[in-house]
């Protein structure tokens, strides 16, 4: 750019007849001129000022540019933004969200409820306004009513509890948990919370407990064609839930009646050659449990031996090593077999 070529540029800018680009570039040429007057500028100062100044207009120019994309997306990247937002706090309501809970919560909506914890290391006993008492163990949790209202008894539970419930007719008692509906009028059981791990589990000490399925146990509940089919408890019996599914089975350790209903008995364990299928007999009865032979010739051995102070499960040990038998578990009942 010569001297007159510069003259007629800076004579259109003060007309305001430049272009935009040209208009930019003398703005910039006048902040390079550090108080230089422009007539003793030569030619090729003024090229030299002239690359140097659209080399910042380019590179201002893609900032501009750059910037002026970054406006353009920033709502795209916002909407992005809150969609994750929103699926992580959807997601973490979900996980947390307990539908039966909820549903309990709902349905006691017009009475108070208490809120009960074991933040201790050993068991701690709730007693209820109907004199039944819960123990719950560490970390479990119940959520029932101050005073109980209506025509049944009802209350949460998370985690493991024993039940020991007053009777009254009149009035069922309810557990409810996230899988696990029970109804028991009058009765002691324990109830497991399922896990990741462990399916869920009720066990029964005394009196009769139906099991079932809490249809409410998802967000959307379940349609009666998922549903487990109920099924009904007796002492040392248990129930166990996994999968949809509901079956019993017998508890890890068997107590005999009278001591469950804490009530004196007769029976002695103490047998002095009496007939296999005799003192199976007399187990069934003092453990409501029924053990039976697959043969008869089990039934006719004999057996002497002092069974007193040992669990149900240690004294057929010792019964079916004297006879080259073992047991097995079958549903609700105990079979004895000499065969391998």
């Amino acid at each position: 750019m010569n001297q007159k070529s510069f003259n007629d540029l800076l004579l259109r800018y003060q007309n305001g007849n430049c272009t935009d680009a040209e208009k930019l570039w003398v703005d910039k040429w006048y902040h390079n001129l550090n108080n230089k007057s422009y007539n003793d500028l030569s030619s090729s100062e003024l090229d030299e000022m002239q690359d140097k100044i659209w080399l910042n207009i380019n590179h201002s120019g893609e900032k501009q540019i750059d910037t002026l994309k970054m406006k353009r997306l920033w709502p795209k990247f916002a909407i992005a933004a809150s969609i994750m937002i929103a699926f992580f706090l959807g997601g973490s309501y979900l996980y947390n969200y307990n539908p039966t809970e909820q549903a309990f919560i709902n349905e006691n909506g017009n009475v108070a409820l208490i809120s009960k914890t074991n933040n201790t290391n050993s068991l701690m006993d709730i007693k209820l306004s109907d004199k039944s008492v819960i123990t719950l163990k560490p970390k479990a949790n119940i959520l029932f009513p101050e005073v109980f209202a209506g025509n049944k008894r009802t209350i949460y539970l998370k985690g493991t509890a024993f039940f020991s419930v007053s009777k009254n007719a009149k009035r069922p008692f309810y557990v409810y948990n996230q899988k696990l509906v029970v109804r028991v009028l009058g009765t002691s059981f324990w109830v497991k919370e399922s896990t990741d791990k462990m399916p869920g589990q009720v066990a029964v000490r005394t009196g009769k407990v139906e099991v079932q399925e809490n249809e409410k146990s998802t967000f959307l509940g379940l349609s009666k064609e998922k549903l487990a089919r109920p099924i009904l408890l007796t002492p040392n019996q248990k129930g166990v839930f996994s999968n949809h599914q509901l079956s019993k089975t017998l508890v890890s350790k068997p107590i005999p009646l009278a001591e469950a209903y804490n009530v004196p008995t007769s029976v002695s364990y103490n047998f002095k050659e009496e007939s296999v299928k005799q003192i199976f007999k007399t187990l069934t009865e003092a453990y409501g449990i029924e053990i039976k032979a697959d043969n008869e010739q089990i039934s006719n051995y004999t057996f002497t031996g002092d069974l007193s102070k040992k669990g149900l499960y240690e004294q057929l040990d010792l019964i079916c090593g004297t006879i080259s038998s073992k047991y097995y578990i079958q549903g609700t009942s105990i079979v004895v077999s000499n065969k391998n």
